[in-house]
């Protein structure tokens, strides 16, 4: 019986979330692969969490079948010019600006009711380091607060926007 929900819901997201085709170039002038979208196209994307039941679709799935569900794996590069990034990312969390992964991110925002956060671009003229195996370690688990190793949090400065709280 669990099986049979769980391949309706990935079926219902399929339908309802995932758009036929991506960004066009003019839409995204801007899109390198992996990178965040832009105010626009996140607008364009969140459109299709809403209303709220949608995003906590997702979330429910990504709690069953992780990240690398392939429907899922999808809708992560929707998010991110079609290349889900590698290593860590910044978001626009005020108290939770860096995390290890975009997979720790995704999940921290379903975790938390956040559904509509952003993953944003580190600063300018800096990169967002992937820490090493040693500090991954030291890092707080997924629910709790994914504070960086020393040092790394600055390349995630926020904008000083709040996004969006739904509980």
């Amino acid at each position: 019986m669990m099986n049979l929900a769980a391949g309706f819901l990935l079926m219902l997201l399929e339908v309802l979330l995932l758009p036929g085709t991506p960004l066009s170039a003019e839409e995204s002038p801007a899109s390198t692969p992996g990178s965040p979208l832009s105010s626009t196209e996140y607008e364009r994307f969140f459109a299709l969490l809403t209303p709220t039941w949608k995003a906590e679709t997702t979330c429910r799935l990504r709690a069953t079948h992780g990240c690398r569900n392939p429907t899922l794996v999808q809708l992560d590069q929707y998010e991110n010019h079609g290349l889900v990034p590698d290593g860590a990312v910044c978001s626009d969390l005020p108290y939770a600006s860096w995390f290890e992964s975009f997979c720790q991110f995704a999940q921290y925002r379903c975790s938390n009711h956040v559904y509509y956060a952003k993953v944003r671009p580190p600063r300018v003229g800096t990169a967002v380091p992937s820490p090493s195996l040693a500090a991954c370690k030291s890092l707080t688990p997924v629910l709790g607060d994914p504070t960086p190793p020393s040092g790394l949090y600055k390349h995630c400065m926020n904008s000083g926007k709040t996004p969006i709280h739904i509980k």
